[in-house]
C-alpha cells in the first residue's frame, strides 16, 4: 500500500498548504518507522503530484495529493519536514497562511516544521509559547485568529537562529513574474519555467488569490503549457490563460529554433499588468530528421 505521506490540503505561501492537519499523516508514517531500527524504512510516493490517481479524493480531483511538490513544483509545507530532517542547513518554516476572513476568534492550528532546538510563536506581537521540538516532528499551537500576523522565532543552543512570519495581506493588486531562467538556448527545445505571483499593494503573494490570467508572447518562442498545482483544476494545461491557486500559477516558455528576446505579458482583469523578457541565445540543434 502506498503511504499517503504528503499534504491533503490547499498550500499556504511559499508552501501551498492551508490548515496544518494533514501533514500529521507524514509525521506518523516516518515516526513509526525512526523508532524501529530494525525496519528498512519506507517509500515517498511521490516527489510530484501527477495526474490520475485521485487519492485520496475523488472527482472532481484529477490527480493524486502524494507529492511533496505539485505539479508545477510548488513546494508543499511538508517539503520543509523533509527538509528539516534530511538537511544540514537551519529550516523554519511556519504556517499556514494568515488570511482567514470569517474566521475571527476562531482557533487556528499553526505549524512549524523545523530542525532547530526551539521555538517560540508570537500572535501580533504577543506571545504564546516556547516549545521543544521533538526529533523527527514538529511543534504546533492553537490560537484564536485575528488579522495582524504571527511570527516564529527558532532557536539552537539559546541562539536565536532563524525567524519566519506570515502576515494578512491585502486584495490582489499586480501579477509578478519570476522565470527560473532568464536565458534560455534558442534550439527548438530548451524552456524557462515562469512562475506567476498574484500579490497585494505591499507585494505579498495573496495566498488565497484565484485571479484568472491571460498570457501573450512575443519575439522566438512559444508557451507550451499553463498549471496551478490545484488537483480539481479542470482548466486545459495547453492553453494561453490559467488561474491562480493560493496565489499561484505558472507558464512554460520554450525557445524555437532562432536567438533573440522574448517578451512574455500577463494580464488579468483588475491587477496591474507586467511583462518580463527571456533571452533566447542562438544555439545549433540537435541534428534530426526533417
Amino acid at each position: 500500500m502506498r503511504p499517503q505521506i504528503a499534504q491533503h490540503l490547499p498550500r499556504s505561501l511559499p508552501s501551498r498548504g492551508g490548515a496544518a492537519e494533514a501533514p500529521q499523516l507524514t509525521l506518523a508514517w516516518w515516526t513509526t518507522y525512526v523508532a524501529r531500527p530494525w525496519t528498512a524504512g519506507g517509500f515517498v510516493w511521490t516527489g510530484f503530484d501527477y495526474r490520475g490517481e485521485p487519492t485520496p479524493y475523488g472527482w472532481p480531483c484529477i490527480s493524486s495529493h502524494f507529492g511533496i511538490m505539485d505539479t508545477c513544483g510548488f513546494p508543499k509545507d511538508n517539503f520543509y519536514y523533509y527538509q528539516s530532517w534530511w538537511g544540514s542547513e537551519p529550516v523554519l518554516h511556519l504556517f499556514p497562511h494568515w488570511n482567514w476572513a470569517g474566521k475571527e476568534g476562531q482557533e487556528i492550528e499553526v505549524w512549524c516544521h523545523t530542525n532547530l532546538d526551539r521555538v517560540e510563536l508570537f500572535v501580533n506581537g504577543a506571545s504564546v509559547g516556547l516549545q521543544e521540538v521533538p526529533r523527527d516532528s514538529h511543534v504546533v499551537w492553537r490560537v484564536p485568529y485575528a488579522p495582524g500576523g504571527i511570527r516564529a522565532r527558532g532557536f539552537r543552543g539559546g541562539e536565536l537562529i532563524s525567524t519566519d512570519t506570515r502576515e494578512t495581506t491585502g486584495a490582489p493588486a499586480a501579477i509578478v513574474l519570476v522565470p527560473d531562467r532568464a536565458t534560455i538556448a534558442g534550439d527548438g527545445e530548451d524552456v524557462s519555467l515562469v512562475e506567476v505571483r498574484i500579490v497585494d499593494a505591499a507585494n505579498r503573494v495573496v495566498p488565497t488569490a484565484a485571479n484568472p490570467v491571460t498570457f501573450t508572447l512575443t519575439g522566438p518562442g512559444t508557451i507550451i503549457g499553463v498549471g496551478n498545482g490545484d488537483p480539481s483544476c479542470h482548466e486545459p494545461d495547453k492553453a494561453q490563460q490559467r488561474s491562480a491557486f493560493n496565489g499561484l500559477c505558472m507558464a512554460i516558455v520554450q525557445a524555437s529554433k532562432a536567438g533573440g528576446p522574448v517578451v512574455l505579458s500577463a494580464t488579468s482583469p483588475g491587477l496591474r499588468a507586467v511583462q518580463v523578457t527571456i533571452d533566447c541565445t542562438p544555439a545549433t540543434p540537435r541534428p534530426s530528421a526533417p
